[in-house]
């Protein structure tokens, strides 16, 4: 009797899903990085550090300065909550899926969409919020009604010979990575199975 081991596939898959989330946050460290617009509630004397120069700012003031320290900022309640200026509160979400279903292509969302969603979620449950827990759900319902929709048509366009840069430049950052995954196991299983 012969018993075939299972082990080497499921190490396969532990490593996969290791550099996926490796890869994943990656694409959050960028959104750290990155550059998101602020309003200060009271007058700011200015902060350098490095590379990191943030000028002084009067009270009412808009500047952009790096996620990461919108954060710092957000949570010493100097700026005023940005997070609530993202594109996901329920009537852009209810509008976003409409979009997304009436069209064929991928719509075009905020680069770090689906972080941004996260970490939306991740405030609104705090014990302090306005949301009530209704409003939560159906954000929630929402949210994973244009995720199903937008991976069905990230799908499909795995199965295009030749996926146009147009097509590509819609995914968010995260889903570029989903995108290219499919696409490296699509391309696996075709040269284990498709007759040259």
């Amino acid at each position: 009797m012969i018993i075939l081991s299972k082990v080497p596939e499921s190490t396969d898959m532990v490593f996969k899903q290791l550099e996926m989330a490796s890869e994943l946050e990656r694409v959050r460290f960028e959104l750290t990085g990155s550059n998101i617009s602020v309003k200060f509630l009271q007058d700011f004397s200015g902060f350098s550090f490095e590379n990191i120069n943030i000028p002084f700012a009067s009270k009412g003031s808009q500047i952009d300065v790096p996620y990461f320290i919108a954060e710092i900022l957000r949570k010493k309640s100097v700026i005023e909550d940005f997070r609530m200026n993202f594109p996901i509160t329920l009537q852009d979400l209810e509008g976003a899926v409409r979009k997304e279903v009436r069209v064929g292509e991928l719509q075009s969302l905020h680069p770090y969409f689906h972080l941004l969603m996260q970490d939306f979620v991740l405030s609104v449950e705090d014990k302090d919020s306005e949301f009530s827990e209704l409003e939560q759900k159906r954000q929630k319902t929402k949210y994973n009604q244009l995720t199903h929709e937008r991976i069905s048509k990230l799908v499909k366009m795995t199965d295009s010979r030749k996926v146009l840069a147009q097509k590509k430049k819609n995914l968010t950052s995260s889903e570029q990575i989903l995108f290219k995954k499919i696409v490296d196991c699509i391309q696996n299983w075709k040269a284990e199975f498709i007759q040259k």
